[in-house]
């Protein structure tokens, strides 16, 4: 069996039906809780990240 065109194709399929999931590329800000910079398609701009397990901000705290 050809695993890597069963594979391939396997994900193709979950691309097209929207499900494959893509992790967005965000850099934290030190100091700068919820503030983040997302990186996407060469584009760089400002975000509010409130879905991470620091979502009280205590990982800044000292």
């Amino acid at each position: 069996m050809d695993y890597q065109s069963w594979f391939r194709s396997e994900v193709d399929a979950l691309r097209k039906e929207g499900r494959y999931r893509v992790f967005a590329d965000i850099e934290r800000q030190a100091g700068q809780y919820p503030r983040a910079i997302r990186h996407d398609a060469g584009a760089a701009r400002e975000v509010t990240v409130w879905c991470s397990n620091d979502y009280l901000g205590m990982g800044q705290h000292p």
